[in-house]
């Protein structure tokens, strides 16, 4: 409300001079004009006229705005004292409110003190009822899930304590079984230790590739002393050689297979630490193979045993041992073949050769039996036809004595039996049985076909042979 009033008071006050202010620039430019007009003789009396007129109009017309003025002063002070009225009724009824506000912020704050009590004091016990009555129901539920628990939980707990139990017997058992294992282990390294020590010697070395050889060879299915012979005397020049096998090969080759283990820088090889000493100990494995290579190749095998080619098969009874020395020595097999023509022949390699021995043995006996199994064949088949011959003789001989007996019997039954039937009918027989009737014979006796006589023999189906097992 005071705002308003002075802007209003403000605004009046400005109208007010903005008037005044405009009639004296008005006057002022009459008067100005008036003077610089210049005033000539024979325009005087009328110019003079015109200006007093003028002047007269402005007097009129500054006594209008002097009244205006005043009218106007005296509604601003009207108006003032309307306004400091105005003030002074809008400043009391601002105390009044602002008394009013403070009285009604105290009853409000008293109101709204005891509506908080009162609504804490009925939430407190809402809450406490509330409380107790979710502390009985969750006690129910808790004691509820309790036993689904106890009811869930208890067969795992009876699992897991004969788990318990049944780990404990396992765990018992175990290191029963470890100390039994523990136990085996020591006596198998003791029976290596021993195998170790018994393959340093060199007939034991030599006795177990001959071991070996012998396996495969029967593995092979080479008849001993027929496809191969163990162990053949060969004599030489200056003495006798003795190799482990001879095997005889389809088209009368015969091949030497002798048995080297060289195992002594093969096993301290095993037993050093990896760096120089073990690569120096294969280097050495290496050359040990090479010398009996060597040695094989100069026996000259192909001059000495009839049919022998001009290779010798030498029989290395392990693949690591072969191996280990290749290792350090990558051209020592294709060495000894292209220097010694000695093929080294590890455990496999020497059965799949032993083993394509014995079918091409196996196919030869077939193909050498083959004549044989046709002439038996033959033989069969004539004598087969002798039988048919006679079995058609046989054949015959019933079908006359069929159509023979037909015969007779129709003759029975048209001339004999209608005669004596008239002894039946004049009473003279008695008692005694009638005569049966005889019946014909209708089936035809089956002749074997094929063989009747007159007939070409048949020529011989191919018969073919069994193969002999391995």
């Amino acid at each position: 409300m005071s705002q308003g009033a002075s802007t209003f008071e403000d605004m009046e006050t400005t109208a007010l001079l903005v008037v005044i202010a405009a009639l004296a620039i008005i006057a002022v430019g009459g008067v100005v004009l008036l003077r610089r007009r210049p005033i000539t003789a024979a325009n005087a009396p009328g110019d003079l006229a015109r200006v007093t007129v003028q002047l007269e109009e402005r007097e009129r017309e500054a006594r209008e705005t002097r009244t205006e003025r005043d009218e106007a002063r005296r509604e601003l002070a009207d108006t003032q004292r309307e306004l400091a009225a105005v003030k002074a009724d809008h400043k009391a009824r601002t105390e009044e409110l602002a008394s009013a506000r403070e009285q009604l912020d105290n009853q409000f704050k008293g109101l709204a003190a005891g509506v908080l009590k009162d609504s804490t004091e009925s939430l407190l016990k809402q809450a406490k009822a509330q409380f107790e009555s979710q502390r009985q129901l969750g006690a129910a539920e808790l004691e509820q899930r309790r036993e689904a628990i106890d009811n869930l939980v208890g067969p795992i707990r009876e699992s897991l304590e004969k788990l318990g139990e049944h780990a404990s017997e396992i765990e018992q058992k175990r290191v029963g079984a470890y100390e039994r294992l523990t136990t085996q282990i020591a006596s198998l390294q003791q029976v290596a230790g021993s195998l170790s020590e018994a393959l340093r010697s060199p007939n034991i070395r030599g006795q177990w590739a001959e071991q070996e050889l012998g396996n495969i060879l029967e593995l092979s299915g080479l008849r001993q002393h027929i496809d191969y012979s163990p162990q053949h005397t060969v004599p030489v020049a200056g003495g006798v050689v003795r190799p482990d096998a001879i095997v005889n090969v389809p088209g009368g080759l015969r091949v030497v297979i002798d048995a080297k283990a060289p195992l002594e820088n093969f096993l301290r090889a095993h037993e050093a630490e990896a760096g120089d000493e073990e690569r120096d100990l294969l280097a050495g494995h290496a050359a040990a193979i090479a010398r009996h290579a060597k040695a094989l190749g100069d026996r000259d095998y192909a001059d000495v045993v009839a049919g022998s080619p001009d290779f010798v098969l030498m029989f290395v009874p392990a693949d690591p041992i072969l191996d280990a020395a290749m290792k350090v020595q990558p051209t020592l097999w294709e060495q000894a073949w292209r220097e010694h023509r000695v093929l080294i022949a590890t455990p496999g390699l020497l059965l799949a050769f032993l083993r394509t021995v014995a079918l091409a043995w196996q196919q030869q006996d077939i193909q050498k039996n083959a004549q044989k199994v046709a002439d038996l064949g033959k033989e069969l088949y004539d004598r087969l036809r002798v039988f048919a011959e006679h079995m058609h003789g046989v054949g015959k001989g019933l079908h006359q004595a069929v159509v023979a007996y037909n015969k007779g019997v129709g003759s029975l039954e048209g001339r004999v039996l209608p005669q004596a039937r008239r002894f039946e009918e004049l009473g003279t027989v008695g008692d005694t049985k009638p005569i049966p009737e005889l019946a014909h014979v209708e089936e035809p006796v089956r002749s074997v076909k094929g063989h009747a006589e007159g007939e070409e023999e048949a020529p011989p189906s191919m018969i073919v042979p069994h193969k002999r097992s391995a």
